[in-house]
């Protein structure tokens, strides 16, 4: 209700134009321009995030391999609001995010067991280089994202933004793939419990046209008692 209303109130606001001897330092860099609003102080946007994610938290024996856990969010729509002549800009967003956590090694798999407790598995000893090679295993989560921030401009090549991000989890999946033989396996598993509703907190450099974030989302990725806990700690670039 807050992101909508915040998303109403900018298409309605009338505040007094910006005054500036300079237009690119009163207008936000951003993946891609979608217009002004009803004044100069308001604009839409686009922007996109990729980066590594570090999952922290996790209980002894349960190792994730950073460089293959990784994050890209899509905020398809986002508005930005600058009072006056404020060199402080106001934003909401609505996107997409996806993130991949996956497990270190090649001897370690995620699995559901039948009463939906997600569990890391040991490849049974022996047996991993016969039957499963060059395992991946990882939990991937697709959630609809809210990012609510606040930039503060000190240059026209360099700002910072904090604030946070709304998530709803809508869907979650363990993917495990290895080799057999001269084939190649992919298993696919739903309904892995994953937690619906998150926030991240969320910071951002911006130099220029190009960005550097840092998120860390505090709340376990799974369920409480649905499998192992653990957080997520990502950095990367933003445009």
């Amino acid at each position: 209700m807050f992101l909508l209303a915040f998303l109403a109130f900018g298409m309605t606001a009338n505040a007094e134009t910006i005054v500036s001897n300079d237009d690119d330092e009163a207008k936000d860099k951003s993946l891609i321009d979608l217009g002004q609003g009803k004044d100069e102080n308001d604009r839409w946007s686009l922007h996109a995030y990729v980066g590594v994610d570090v999952p922290t938290g996790a209980p002894d024996g349960v190792k994730f391999a950073p460089f293959r856990s990784w994050e890209f969010n899509l905020t398809l729509l986002q508005y930005d609001y600058t009072p006056g002549k404020s060199k402080t800009t106001l934003s909401a967003g609505l996107g997409f995010n996806w993130r991949v956590y996956t497990l270190s090694g090649h001897d370690k798999y995620f699995d559901k067991h039948s009463d939906g407790w997600i569990v890391v598995e040991n490849v049974p000893s022996g047996m991993g280089s016969e039957t499963m090679q060059d395992l991946s295993s990882n939990v991937h989560t697709t959630s609809l994202s809210m990012p609510l921030m606040v930039k503060q401009k000190f240059s026209k090549k360099f700002a910072i933004s904090l604030g946070a991000q709304l998530n709803w989890n809508f869907w979650g999946r363990i993917h495990n793939s290895y080799e057999h033989g001269d084939r190649d396996y992919d298993e696919y598993t739903k309904k892995i419990g994953q937690r619906d509703f998150t926030v991240d907190v969320m910071g951002i450099v911006h130099l220029g046209d190009i960005g550097i974030y840092c998120k860390y989302s505090p709340m376990s990725v799974l369920e409480k008692d649905r499998g192992p806990k653990f957080q997520s700690l990502a950095f990367g670039i933003y445009l």
